[in-house]
């Protein structure tokens, strides 16, 4: 058959049939030929062949280990979002306290459990036996006192249920502060009588206790803003401690600990 009669794809099958009968020719002689070949020149051709080698795998082989020892980026937290988080985890765990013709502001409290248990500053509260709580600016429940302790200087509340209706928010209970207050630590304080206020500050004093008082969280909040039950919190948004008639015997601005707080809460649940 004349090559001029092949069709284009015999002639494409035809040269890569000649293209791999070359190659395999060419291996063959190289082979015999480095075979015959003095050992320098042998030794000459594989150092070449290794070197080219290292030079194309090299850059991969960088790139992964630059990869490898990259080290993990470090995300900085501000202060001030922690505060705002803190604030904004916490700020329904805050109640405010009236009488129970709502006229009159009493206080805060916070929430000790999700059955509505709340712990206020036993001068908020006086001698009285029932207050109103304002849930929000549209809901208010009443509640009883079940109990005080004075030697920290807080009162003990449970919400009237029958008072409750199906609309009422489920009472977000703030957790205890899961270490004790550090010298130095940074605290935020809730306040604010009818809008919510914040305040923060440093723990800047530990005051230990005595024979006749007991131990308190002073900090370098202004006094001015706290109220009856105040509490401050951590940048976790946990209860740190909580200002009463009994702290602020000592200074505006120091604090009955949340450690001591929650035993007498379980003490008073008991009896």
């Amino acid at each position: 058959m004349d090559i001029e009669e092949l069709s284009k794809s015999q002639t494409v099958l035809l040269v890569l049939l000649v293209s791999f009968v070359t190659s395999m020719a060419t291996g063959i002689v190289t082979v015999s030929l480095m075979d015959q070949a003095p050992t320098s020149v042998a030794q000459t051709v594989n150092r070449v062949i290794e070197q080219t080698i290292k030079e194309v795998t090299a850059p991969s082989e960088t790139a992964s280990a630059s990869t490898a020892t990259q080290p993990p980026k470090t995300v900085v937290v501000k202060e001030s979002d922690e505060i705002a988080g803190a604030v904004a985890k916490s700020s329904p765990s805050v109640v405010r306290l009236y009488s129970t013709d709502g006229s009159t502001f009493l206080g805060l409290a916070v929430v000790a459990d999700a059955q509505g248990t709340l712990i206020t500053d036993s001068a908020a509260v006086g001698t009285a036996q029932s207050v109103s709580v304002a849930i929000d600016k549209d809901t208010s429940v009443g509640a009883s006192i079940f109990g005080h302790d004075a030697s920290l200087g807080v009162s003990f509340l449970t919400i009237a249920t029958s008072t409750l209706s199906t609309t009422t928010p489920a009472w977000v209970p703030l957790a205890e502060a899961a270490h004790s207050a550090a010298l130095g630590q940074t605290v935020v304080l809730i306040a604010g009588e009818t809008n919510p206020l914040v305040g923060s500050g440093l723990v800047s004093s530990l005051i230990p206790a005595s024979d006749t008082s007991v131990a308190l969280v002073k900090t370098n909040i202004s006094g001015d803003n706290v109220l009856y039950g105040s509490p401050i919190i951590d940048v976790t948004g946990s209860l740190v401690g909580l200002n009463t008639e009994v702290s602020r015997a000592s200074s505006a601005s120091a604090f009955v600990p949340a450690s001591l707080i929650f035993p007498s809460l379980t003490k008073a649940e008991a009896k």
